[in-house]
This record gives structure tokens, sequence and C-alpha cells, in this order.
């Protein structure tokens, strides 16, 4: 039970250096944090600006990833209790790409009219 309460999974966004770049997101268990760096045992998800459905996001396969503390741009910390490594993209009718492991979805991208 504590080993449950103790894991960390976090969804991390890493900097892009120039607007033509992709979004790189990182969502996996954090297996040690240092000064330099995160240790996440993650998948990996890269889209553009413009996301009309789930095709438009290339996922990664599940493996160890280290991301440099100069590199990550945002972090959202997530349920101890969601599954990554299953979890699915899906889209809703509002616009909002989904990772969901069928218990907690956890939003990847949102469309938004620009009108606002």
């Amino acid at each position: 039970m504590s080993e449950q309460k103790d894991k960390k999974i976090w969804k991390i966004r890493t900097v892009k250096n120039y607007p033509e770049a992709h979004n790189h997101l990182f969502i996996g268990q954090v297996l040690s944090v240092t000064q330099s760096y995160v240790r996440l045992d993650c998948r990996t998800y890269h889209f553009g600006k413009a996301i009309s459905s789930i095709k438009d996001i290339r996922v990664g396969k599940k493996g160890v990833r280290i991301l440099p503390w100069n590199r990550i741009e945002i972090i959202n910390e997530l349920a101890s209790s969601f599954d990554y490594s299953k979890a699915e993209p899906a889209s809703d009718k509002d616009g909002k790409i989904t990772l969901s492991d069928g218990k907690i979805d956890c939003v990847l991208s949102s469309s938004y009219d620009n009108r606002y």
C-alpha cells in the first residue's frame, strides 16, 4: 500500500527552442530526481500545434528516459494509480485529446476557438 502511495506519476512537457517544434510530453513513473535531471519510466507523446484527431499524435514505446531540468518546461503530477503503460489516446466531443487508462483521463491537448 505504501509503495502505491509513494509512487509519483508525472506528465512533463519539455522546452521547444523553435516555433515549428512539436510538443513533447513524457508521461510515466518518476524513478529518481537529482539536481541535474529527472529519470522516468515513461512513454512519449509528440504532436504539432494543430491536432485534428488522435492520429496526429505519435506515441513512443515505454522506456527509461532522463530529462535534464533545463529542458523541462512544466510538470503535472497525476494520480499515483494512473496506468500510463496501458493508457491510450482518445478524443471527446469538446475537442480534447486525452490519455485514458479506463479510470483516469489525462489531457494531452485541447483545441480552442481562436476567435476569443
